[in-house]
C-alpha cells in the first residue's frame, strides 16, 4: 500500500515550510526512520525521516519550494506499486517578482481631442484612450474629460517619469523567517506595552568580569561576556520579583515556577531566541557555556524547536552595535523583555563630584495587562543593585 509523505506540522505555529533538500532521489530505496528531506520552517532547519521502508516515488515538491502543512509531497511504494494520482501541491518559490509596469496608451482616440481636453488630461493623468468623445467624429472635449474624471471611469495613466521609476523596482518575497517575525511582531505589538528605563553604573561589573574571565575560561574554554553576567543577575532579580516572571492567559495570570531566559540572537535572515533553561539554578560558568553553544547553533541554523521554546523572560542586547538605548517588543506569551544598550563613558555625579563612569541603559518592556510600572521599576532596581554590586556572584566562578 502506498505511503503518503506529507509536509508535517513541526510546531504549533507552523503553517508552511520550504523544502531545502531531498536526501534521496526518486527510485532510491529508503529505510524507515532514515533522514529523507530537509525543511526550513520559521527559524530552524529540520531533517524529516521516512515513515516507512520502500521506494521513494513521485516527488512533487522540489528543493526551494514552499508548501503548506499537510500537503502531499511524495510517496513511498513497494516494488510493483504505482503512486495514486493527486493534485500538484501549491508552491511558492522565492524567485524575485518583477513589478508590472503600466503602459501608457497613445491610441487614435487619444489624438482626437481638443487642446484643452489634452491639457486637462495631462494635468490629471487621464488616459484619453479610455474617455468616450461626444464631439464631432468622436472628438474628446473638455466636458468629456471632466465627466470621465468625475465618474471615475477614466484610469489615470502614470507620468512617464513614474513609469521609468517603476521599471527599476522589484518586489522580493520575504523569507520564511521574516514572514514569521513580521506576523508575530504584529501580534505582539497589539499588546499594551509599558516601558521603564534606568541608567546603571557598570564600573564594578567590568572589574568583576576581568577577575572572572580567566576562571570561567579555564573551566569552559569560553570568554565570559557582559551578557552572561546580566543573564545571571536578571535571573536573581526575577527570584526577587517573581511576579515579573509571568504571562497573560485568557483573562488570568500564569506565574511561572521556572526561570528560563531567552536571548535574542541575530542571524543572517533575522532574529532567533534560544533559551537558557533554569538560569537561576545555573552557575555562571554553565550560563557562559550554554550561551556560547546556543548562539553558535543559532548562527549555523542548527537550533531545534525545543531550544527555542519555554522562555519566561527575554533579554535583547544591542550594545555591540553601539546602540545607547532602545525599547524591545514583547515575546508572547512573556510579560517582560529587557533591552540592554551599550556601555559608554558618561559624565555623572557621585558624592557631589562630577566624574566619568561607564554607564549602561536598561529598558524593561512590560505587558501592562498583568504588570504595572511599579513592579517593573522594582525589578530594575534589583537588577541595578546586582550590576553595581556584583560581589554576590564572585564566589560562583
Amino acid at each position: 500500500m502506498a505511503i503518503v509523505i506529507i509536509l508535517p506540522k513541526l510546531d504549533e505555529a507552523m503553517t508552511s515550510g520550504k523544502i531545502t533538500k531531498w536526501l534521496k532521489k526518486e527510485g532510491d530505496r529508503v529505510e524507515k526512520g532514515a533522514p529523507l528531506f530537509k525543511v526550513e520552517t520559521e527559524k530552524v532547519n529540520f531533517e524529516v525521516g521516512a515513515e516507512a521502508s520502500g521506494i521513494l516515488s513521485k516527488i512533487m515538491a522540489e528543493a526551494g519550494d514552499n508548501v503548506a502543512v499537510g500537503t502531499t509531497i511524495a510517496f513511498i511504494l513497494q516494488p510493483g506499486e504505482k503512486a495514486p494520482e493527486v493534485p500538484e501541491p501549491p508552491v511558492r518559490t522565492k524567485e524575485r517578482v518583477q513589478v508590472e509596469v503600466p503602459k501608457v496608451t497613445t491610441g487614435a482616440k487619444a489624438m482626437k481631442a481638443s487642446p484643452l481636453a489634452k491639457r486637462i488630461a495631462k494635468e490629471k493623468n487621464i488616459d484619453l484612450s479610455l474617455v468616450v468623445g461626444t464631439g464631432p467624429r468622436g472628438r474628446i472635449t473638455k466636458e468629456d474629460v471632466l465627466q470621465a474624471l468625475e465618474e471615475g471611469k477614466a484610469v489615470a495613466a502614470p507620468p512617464v517619469r513614474e513609469v521609468a521609476e517603476l521599471a527599476e523596482e522589484e518586489i522580493v518575497p520575504l523569507s520564511s523567517m521574516r514572514e514569521v517575525i513580521a506576523r508575530r511582531m504584529t501580534e505582539s505589538f497589539q499588546t499594551p506595552h509599558f516601558y521603564v528605563t534606568v541608567e546603571v553604573d557598570t564600573q564594578e561589573l567590568g572589574k568583576t568580569r576581568e577577575q572572572l574571565i580567566p576562571i570561567i575560561e579555564s573551566k569552559t574554554g569560553i570568554r565570559l561576556t557582559i551578557t552572561d553576567l546580566v543573564i545571571k543577575m536578571a535571573a536573581k532579580a526575577l527570584e526577587d520579583n517573581p511576579s515579573v516572571n509571568c504571562a497573560y492567559v485568557a483573562g488570568a495570570v500564569k506565574l511561572f515556577k521556572r526561570i528560563n531566559i531567552g536571548l535574542v540572537t541575530a542571524v543572517e535572515e533575522g532574529l532567533v531566541v534560544p533559551v537558557i533553561r533554569q538560569a537561576n539554578k545555573k552557575l555562571l560558568a554553565e550560563i557562559t557555556q550554554a550561551r556560547a553553544e546556543l548562539v553558535q547553533r543559532a548562527r549555523n541554523r542548527k537550533l531545534t524547536m525545543a531550544e527555542m521554546r519555554g522562555s519566561t523572560f527575554t533579554i535583547s542586547n544591542m550594545g555591540m552595535f553601539e546602540v545607547d538605548q532602545f525599547s524591545a517588543i514583547l515575546q508572547p506569551p512573556e510579560a517582560a523583555i529587557l533591552a540592554m544598550g551599550r556601555i559608554a563613558n558618561r559624565v555623572v555625579v557621585r558624592d557631589g563630584e562630577i566624574v566619568i563612569r561607564p554607564m549602561m541603559t536598561l529598558t524593561l518592556s512590560i505587558d501592562h495587562r498583568v504588570l504595572d510600572a511599579v513592579v517593573g521599576a522594582n525589578f530594575l532596581q534589583s537588577l541595578k543593585n546586582y550590576i553595581e554590586n556584583p560581589v554576590t556572584i564572585l564566589h560562583e566562578g
